[in-house]
Order: structure tokens, then C-alpha cells, then sequence
């Protein structure tokens, strides 16, 4: 059977509280000399701590809640998704605590999602790119429970997130330097905060060019390639196109690949693609997608530093929002624009 409190506390002669306290750096505090020892004798009778007895004593779950945007059987086949919480899961580990993926195998209101957070399973929230018609960002902060934000702004809750913006900017620039004059874009879903973001640099890039904004070369997708391939036909059999279109993810953008395929059109040399996310996903394509690199590992650790500092200091941080910069990956779907010498 395996060692126990009781053993360590017979073989030193304490009580089974002192090797409590001394194990879990607490309640109560106990001399350096004595709490040695009682890690000595722990790690010579391979001592393994009871997860759920440690918590009784603590009142800790070491466990974090991860709650997706939208629970559905396809969640973790996304690219994004699946990274997020890859980093997410590396970030927690790095503090000894675990990761509670909350799933739910029938749609859930927010009040329901709420309880079933609150229910003392977890010591802390990450809420992954929340929509803006959740209630429960707003829910969690009233409480005053440890939350944090990844990839979305939520008023009075700490935020981690891209700089959307810049990173549209960045790849226009490159296109714009390399003769486009020609652009389309295709949107997330309007109620994803960097969706909202994406599009709306789009526009405002296109008004400080001083370029007209074609609204039949705007489409909005559902962040998958599938969603993707109808915007992106309706975009590229207009009688006249874009030279290039942004897509607001990578797998929005390998609709886009799929859809110049089948009309006969080659990328890059009679479009260029480009993305948003650098998953590797983007790798895999043909051509090799270029596109926008979101820092998803940084992300991740910044908001659980957030998150973790919040639990231990019972007191929200007083950061409300961390930008992170973003990094133009260039690969095969770019070019400059087709008969640049007629741009």
C-alpha cells in the first residue's frame, strides 16, 4: 500500500497535522528543520499526496476551469482551439495545478454554465474567446471569481489578446508595397471579439489608403474552412476581383484556397491568400499559407500568470488588458499583384 500522513507522522514521531502543515505550506506555519525532515521521510517512503485530501486541508482544487467558446462535437478539431488549450494545459502544469475542459453534452444556459462553474470543482476560470452575447464574463466578475479573458476584451475582467489590428495592417502593408490595390476579406463571426477587430482594420485600412471598400468582396464566415468556401465563391466570380484577399483565420483562408482551386485560379500568381492564427495548419496547406502569427503560447502563460496571481493574492489584478504583438509569416500564398505594371 502506499505511504500516508500517518506513516511519515509514526516514523518522525509528530503529530499527522504537523506533516500536514508541512506538506502543504500550511495553515499553520511549521519550523524549517522539522518541515525538511518531514519532506525527507516523505520522498524515502515515496510518499504520494491524496489530491482530495490535500484540497479538505487547503481548500484549493489546484484544478482550472477552460471554457470554449462554443461546446460542440467539432470543438477540438479546431486548429486555434486545439493550440489554445495545448499552451493552456503547458502554462497550468508549470504552476502543479490542472486543467477542467468544460464540455457539455446537451446546450447550456448561461445561467446553467454559471452554476456548474461556480460549484467548487475549480479555484480559477479561463474563459477562451468569449462571445459578446455571453452573460457569463459579467456573471463571473460580479462574483468577484478569479476569471480571466483570452482573445476577447471584457469590461472590468483581466484580458489577454492579439493585436488585431496591427497584424491586419502588417500584412495589407506588405500587399499594398507589393502593387494590391484590389482587396477582399472574409470575417469570423460577428459576435467573436477578433472577428469584430479584423474586419473592422480591414475598413479602416482601406479608408487611410484611400481605397474603395467593395462590400460583394466582404463575406463573413463561421471560422472553418467549410463556412468559408460559399463568401469566397460569391467574392471570386464577381466580374471583376480582388487581387488579394485576407482571410479573419487560417481555416477560413483554406476555403478560400479550395474555392481559387476549383474556379482555375492560381495561387499566388493570380491571387494572393492571406491568413490570421499561424497554427500549423497553416503549414500544411498547398501552397503553404502565408499569415498572420498570434503568440498563442505567450498568451496562454500571461493569462494563467493573471489568473494564478489572482488566486493567490485574493484581489484582481489591476491590469485590465495585455495586447500582444502579432508577426507577419510570409510563405507561398503571396505574390506581388498580377500585371503589377498595370497597378
Amino acid at each position: 500500500m502506499p505511504a500516508t500522513i500517518r506513516d511519515i507522522a509514526k516514523r518522525l514521531g509528530v503529530s499527522v497535522s504537523t506533516v500536514s502543515y508541512a506538506l502543504n505550506g500550511g495553515p499553520r506555519p511549521v519550523p524549517e528543520e522539522l518541515r525538511q525532515r518531514v519532506l525527507e521521510v516523505a520522498r524515502e517512503l515515496d510518499y504520494r499526496p491524496n489530491r482530495l485530501a490535500r484540497s479538505m486541508v487547503t481548500g484549493k482544487t489546484e484544478t482550472i476551469a477552460v471554457v470554449p467558446p462554443v461546446v460542440t462535437r467539432h470543438m477540438l478539431q479546431s486548429p486555434y482551439i486545439h493550440a489554445m488549450l495545448s499552451s493552456i494545459a503547458d502554462a497550468v502544469g508549470e504552476h502543479g495545478y490542472d486543467i477542467l475542459l468544460h464540455t457539455s453534452a446537451a446546450p447550456m444556459s448561461d445561467v446553467q454554465l454559471v452554476q456548474s462553474l461556480l460549484s467548487g470543482k475549480v479555484d480559477g476560470i479561463l474563459l477562451i474567446a468569449p462571445l459578446s452575447t455571453s452573460q457569463v464574463p459579467q456573471e463571473l466578475r460580479q462574483r468577484n471569481v478569479p476569471c480571466v479573458v483570452v482573445s476577447a476584451k471584457v469590461d472590468g475582467l483581466p484580458c489577454v489578446c492579439a493585436d488585431n489590428v496591427r497584424g491586419i495592417f502588417d500584412a495589407m502593408d506588405w500587399l499594398y508595397a507589393h502593387a494590391h490595390r484590389r482587396f477582399g476579406f472574409v470575417s469570423g463571426p460577428s459576435a467573436f471579439y477578433d472577428a469584430q477587430q479584423r474586419l473592422l482594420a480591414f475598413r479602416q485600412y482601406l479608408q487611410e489608403r484611400g481605397l474603395p471598400l467593395h462590400s460583394e468582396w466582404v463575406a463573413e464566415g463561421d471560422f472553418t474552412a467549410q463556412g468559408a468556401t460559399a463568401g469566397a465563391r460569391t467574392i471570386l466570380t464577381q466580374r471583376e476581383r480582388p487581387s488579394a484577399i485576407l482571410a479573419a483565420n487560417d481555416e477560413m483562408a483554406a476555403g478560400v484556397l479550395q474555392v481559387a482551386q476549383e474556379l482555375g485560379l492560381r495561387v499566388p500568381e493570380d491571387l494572393s491568400v492571406v491568413g490570421f492564427d499561424d497554427t500549423p495548419f497553416a503549414q500544411v496547406l498547398s501552397p503553404r499559407l502565408s499569415t498572420v502569427r498570434q503568440p498563442l503560447e505567450q498568451m496562454a502563460t500571461e493569462a494563467v500568470s493573471l489568473l494564478m496571481g489572482w488566486m493567490e493574492q485574493r484581489e484582481r489584478p489591476h491590469e485590465q488588458a495585455r495586447k500582444l504583438p502579432t508577426e507577419l509569416v510570409l510563405r507561398e500564398s503571396t505574390a506581388p499583384a498580377p500585371g503589377t505594371s498595370s497597378q
